[in-house]
């Protein structure tokens, strides 16, 4: 498994050396350009050209770090994930209770990137129709947990039920609903601080669909064999 990982860590650096060398080129290019005397045969200020360069810096870095998540989450998902995998192989996560709190604490540490920054999470188990949250999660944005549990059964995709304010800043709120096969098990609530695309709330259904369900239903068939 070590192989495997150093084999995706250098692949991931030559992507982000490649990346870096992209946007030293375009940036001296873009110098050269306005800087070179007769190039344009434009009287550009010096200040106009640092500004240029400023803003075009910045915008690669805002694209690196899009581009970062996009390719390093996958790997940090699996090689952490592990961690409570071996523990529900072990016997030492054997209650809905234990797994829901370790899960929870797994998506505040893992998903705090720029653009996929989940600040709360909630795990709702379809069997005995418990909800568990993080410490601070905000109960009061949810009226009818009986209905987010009748949704989720009805639907595989992901659902966004908007928005709203809490402490001083917009939340959104998105709840996956957890399917195995044709057994339906509960569903995972996200609050992020901002509006996700298709593409993040698709990492989201991943989330659920390559480490939840089948990790969730061993518990469950863990206590329903006791």
């Amino acid at each position: 498994m070590e192989a495997f990982r150093k084999i995706t860590l250098i692949q991931r650096n030559l992507v982000l050396i490649f990346y870096i060398i992209i946007c030293i080129v375009l940036i001296s290019f873009v110098w050269m350009l306005f800087y070179a005397p007769n190039t344009l045969g434009l009287e550009i200020p010096y200040s106009v050209i640092i500004l240029i360069v400023a803003v075009m810096a910045v915008v690669f870095v805002v694209i690196g770090s899009y581009f970062y998540l996009i390719v390093a989450l996958p790997d940090r998902l699996s090689r952490n994930f592990d961690i409570i995998k071996n523990k529900i192989a072990s016997g030492e996560i054997n209650t809905e209770e234990s797994f829901a709190h370790h899960v929870i604490e797994f998506i505040i540490k893992q998903f705090d990137f720029v653009f996929l920054d989940v600040e709360y999470a909630a795990i709702g188990i379809a069997d005995s129709k418990n909800v568990f949250f993080n410490d601070d999660f905000p109960k009061e944005m949810f009226d009818d947990y009986a209905e987010i549990f009748q949704k989720c059964r009805e639907t595989e995709d992901v659902i966004s039920l908007g928005s709203e304010k809490h402490l001083d800043k917009k939340v959104y709120k998105y709840v996956v609903p957890i399917h195995f096969g044709n057994r339906y098990l509960g569903f995972i609530i996200f609050l992020t601080n901002q509006k996700l695309s298709r593409l993040f709330q698709g990492i989201l259904a991943d989330f659920e669909n390559f480490y939840i369900d089948d990790q969730l239903l061993h518990v469950l068939n863990y206590k329903n064999d006791k």
